[in-house]
Formats: structure tokens, sequence, C-alpha cells
């Protein structure tokens, strides 16, 4: 058979389980310095952020799968965080078995229980800073230059070895600052002053060259993304239970991005969405517009008994695009968009198509969907945003394991999505949210750890190698004691469905299961999980 063989192989019958490192730590290391020379941080140890540490500009740093990383605490210029500089990259690159950890000091990742569920603000955060474009800022001095920078918010333009290492912009919009992949961000953020701050991630002019997916902001004390400009691409976010907005966007944001999750809970909470085209309360519409997709994204709010608690707030002359998401639970109206920002809903560049609106308070159209006469003209029937219950399996904000975001049978969310640009970078989804069957939300992160979220239908999308026959992704879910194996067909393939037992033997004796499926769009297969550990994989010709 002349093929791309996929495979990950999964063995059947096994749970969603609690994340731990790879081994105990054996000694733990004080970080005090800069990162001026590519170094390693190895899974053995610990390691301590003591205040501000910087990867400069020519160094990397690489974080071995399973590291845990604690910042000590303290607020203002005292906390602690890793601030990755222009020109300096981080290879976070973790696993779903072995996720990295960032947190505070005082976390004992191996006891559940050892700090409050929501507790916040314990240390500062991680800062991601790049060489894009930006379209306005607020330093004067970064403002007049060529290319313009800016200067992180709430720090000062200070040096080190020569290199000003809180600056952020240029003219690289390809620029890399590395890779995190499977990264979960635990009780950061600082607030320096108002709206002046560590955020879970803080991304300043990050390029596309960089690789953000898998990432987990939980409990932070403002935002847990922010993005200040950039064209970086993102998938699979999940800001939790943070006390800002879930996603935060200013200066000319233009990247694509797909699978964001965010919850928030009654105590602590604000927009789903803040997005800004420029800094907040410069109003300029400079060039680039921050023009920016959203695909599959699931908001869900603090709840409807909640005040102040917006889903999506568009200000100055932003311009997003949302597409095929779901809204649900906010105690606020769903959509206000400045009216500077109705230029770009006229001109086409400020879209919001094909999504669910549900469970505002009260429910109607245009109040309280929509605030104001520019955000209503988003509900004109043309572009198929709908006020109807999503029908996710669980909401739920408590340790009891009953958070379940997927569509249960009979959402109007697995039916009718709009089809996702062919690209290379977004990931065929016939289904509205971030989630389908499959979880990918549980067992990388603080929700599985704290059984914030049920396990129910655990699994992760893994990546096809590119083919004749196999250019998408194949996922593996544990569904009502069997696995589902599903995939994207493309026109004129075959599938074959092949399992074994045993992976030790040489040469490894692969079994057909089932017939041979073809078709084009998601193609299903359904196995038993009885008996022996199987393991699968896929076969197309």
């Amino acid at each position: 058979m002349k093929s791309t063989f996929v495979s990950t192989l999964t063995a059947v019958g096994l749970s969603a389980c609690l994340l731990s490192p790879i081994g105990a730590a054996a000694d733990t290391i004080q970080v005090t310095a800069s990162v001026a020379a590519n170094t390693t941080w190895h899974y053995t140890n610990e390691y301590v952020l003591n205040g501000f540490i910087y990867v400069l500009d020519g160094a990397s740093l690489t974080i071995e799968p399973g590291t845990v990383v604690k910042g000590k605490p303290g607020q203002d210029a005292n906390t602690s965080c890793l601030i990755v500089t222009r020109g300096g990259k981080i290879f976070a690159n973790g696993t779903r078995t072995h996720p990295i950890i960032f947190t505070a000091e005082a976390d004992d990742v191996t006891d559940p229980e050892d700090l409050s569920l929501f507790q916040r603000g314990l240390w500062g955060g991680i800062v991601l800073l790049g060489k894009t474009t930006l379209n306005t800022t607020l330093d004067a001095s970064g403002n007049q230059a060529n290319p313009k920078y800016e200067v992180f918010e709430g720090l000062p333009d200070s040096q080190i070895n020569g290199q000003f290492v809180n600056r952020f912009g240029g003219n690289d919009d390809n620029d890399s600052s590395g890779v995190m992949r499977f990264v979960s961000i635990r009780h950061a953020g600082v607030v320096f002053q108002p709206n002046k701050e560590l955020n879970g991630l803080s991304l300043g002019g990050v390029g596309r060259g960089t690789v953000l997916e898998y990432i987990e902001a939980y409990a932070v004390a403002d935002d847990g993304f922010e993005f200040f400009g950039g064209t970086v691409n993102t998938k699979h976010l999940i800001s939790a239970f943070c006390d800002d907005d879930g996603f935060d966007i200013d200066q000319g944001f233009r990247g694509k991005n797909q699978f964001w999750f965010s919850i928030q809970e009654r105590g602590r909470k604000d927009n789903g969405g803040e997005w800004n085209g420029e800094p907040n309360g410069v109003a300029a519409n400079a060039a680039p517009i921050a023009n920016y997709e959203i695909y599959n994204a699931t908001w869900i709010g603090a709840g409807t008994n909640t005040a102040a608690n917006r889903a999506l707030f568009v200000r100055e002359y932003a311009a997003p695009e949302v597409y095929n998401s779901i809204l649900t639970e906010f105690g606020g109206n769903a959509l206000r968009i400045d009216e500077k920002s109705g230029l770009h809903l006229t001109n086409g560049l400020l879209d919001l198509r094909d999504n669910l609106w549900w469970n505002f308070a009260t429910n109607g159209i245009p109040v309280p969907l929509a605030e104001n006469a520019v955000a209503q003209a988003i509900f004109d029937p043309a572009r198929n945003n709908q006020n109807v219950d999503p029908l996710l399996r669980g909401i739920s904000r408590a340790a009891d394991g009953k958070l379940d975001p997927r569509p249960d049978a009979g959402s109007p969310a697995l039916t009718g999505a709009r089809t996702t640009p062919s690209d290379g970078f977004y990931t065929s989804s016939p289904y509205k949210g971030a989630f389908g069957s499959q979880n990918w939300a549980v067992d990388w992160t603080a929700l599985g750890e704290l059984r914030l979220i049920s396990a129910k239908g655990a699994g992760i999308p893994i990546p096809v190698t590119e083919g004749s026959c196999s250019p998408t992704t194949l996922s593996v879910a544990f569904n009502s004691g069997s696995v589902e194996i599903r995939f994207i067909g493309v026109s004129g393939a075959s599938y074959q469905v092949k399992s074994t037992t045993d992976l030790s033997a040489n040469p490894i004796v692969w079994t057909d299961v089932g017939a041979p499926l073809t078709g084009v769009g998601t193609l299903t297969f359904t196995g038993g999980v009885a008996g022996p550990a199987k393991f699968y994989r896929v076969g197309c010709q």
C-alpha cells in the first residue's frame, strides 16, 4: 500500500489522569540572573524565579517537558516574572502527559488542595516581546521612532548589557520568539497601576514565527492573555477564572486563532474579551488595523446573576472576525461595539458570523445581546448569529468535575458550522465552539488536576504528517465505553483503521479493524474497550 501512515498510538481503556512532573525534583535552583546564553532547564530540577528574569537577545531558554518553574511572591516591581526579550527565544515544549507548569512558589503541585481554588496574584507571569509592526504606542519616543517601539506597560525603559529589555515592536512580522506548547500558567498576575499589569501570558509584538498552542492561564489576577499588537497565530488557549478579561487585545494584533476557551467566576471577572484597535484611549485608526480572526471559541461568563460581566467589548477601531463560536452565561450584555469601530463594520473588516449566543441574564434581540446600535447590526439574520441554547453538557465553577464544555447530542453547535479557511493553519472542524466530541482541556491543565473539568471524552487532536491523502488531524476520545477516532477525509482517499496489542513485537503486527472508510469531511471509527489495551493507527491511500 502506497500510503502515509498517521498514528498516534493510544491505549484504549485508559481514562484521564491527574498531572505530575516526570520525576520528583532533585534540586531547587534559585534563578537570580538573566539568561544571556543558550540554557536548558531540566525536569529533574525545580526552578524558582527571583525577581525579573530576562532571556536576552541572542539567547534561548529550553525547558524540558515536566519541568516546574515557580515565581517568588511580590508586588509591583518586586514581583517575579519571566520576560523573553526581542531577539531572545523560549522553547517550552511540553507534552500532554508532561506539561510545563509555571506557578507560585507557595504552590505544591503534588497537592491540589494546598491553595484556595481561585487564589490569584501570587507572582508576575510570562511576557514574550517581539519585533512586529505596531500601529500606535504610548511611549512618546517609541511612537516617533522608525520602526515604532513600545515599552511594556508599567515598566521602565531599562537596559541590561546595552539592550533595552522592556521594549517591543519593529518591522519583522515573521519574527519568532520560540515555542510554547502544553504550558500551564497558574496563580499569576500583578497590577502595577491602573491598566498596567502583568497577565498570565503577555504578548508584545510577537511574530507569526512563534508557536503558541495548548496554553492555560489559570486563576490570574488580571487578563489570562493579552496581545499588544503582533501577528502570532494561536491554538487551544484556555483562560480560566481570571480576574479581568479572558482575552485582551491592543495595538494592531493581526493573528489567526482557533480553539479558545474562557470561563469566569462570580468573585472576579470582567469581559470575556476586551479588544482595542490601539492602546486604550488612543483613537487614531492608525495602520496596521487590528484585523484578526478567531474560529471555534467558547466563552462562558460568570453567570447570569452577575453584573458588569460582558461577553465581548470591541473598542476603538478594532476589527475582529469571530466565527463558529459560543458565548453564554454572562450577567451583562453579549456585545458592545464602540461607534468608532462601526467604520470597520461598514468596510467589512469587522465581522461576526455563525456564532451561538445564549443566556445573558434574559434573552432577546437586540437587548441584552446588543448593547448599542453598532452591535445590533451584528444580529442581522444574514450573519447567522443565533440566539439559541448551545446545549453544553455541563457548566460548573466548582471542583466537582461537572464542567463539560462539549456540546451535547442534538446541540445546534454540531451543525451549520462555517467552513474554516484551507490555509495550512486552521483545522477543519464541523462544529461551533472550542470543543466537539473530544475534551482537549483535561490531561495537562490545572482545570484537570483540580477536578474542575470533567474527564469524559479526554483527548487531543494529533498532528498528521502532510501527504497526498492525510492533510488534516487525527483525534482520539473515549465516550461511553468506546473509543472514537475521528479525522477529516479528503476526496479520492481511502482510510483503514488498524490495531495491535503489542508494540514491542518485531515486527509489529497490525490488524485491519472494520471496513475501509471513504468520504469528504469528518470520518469516525468507533471501537470497543473490552479486553487488553489496544493501539490504533490509520493508514490512507
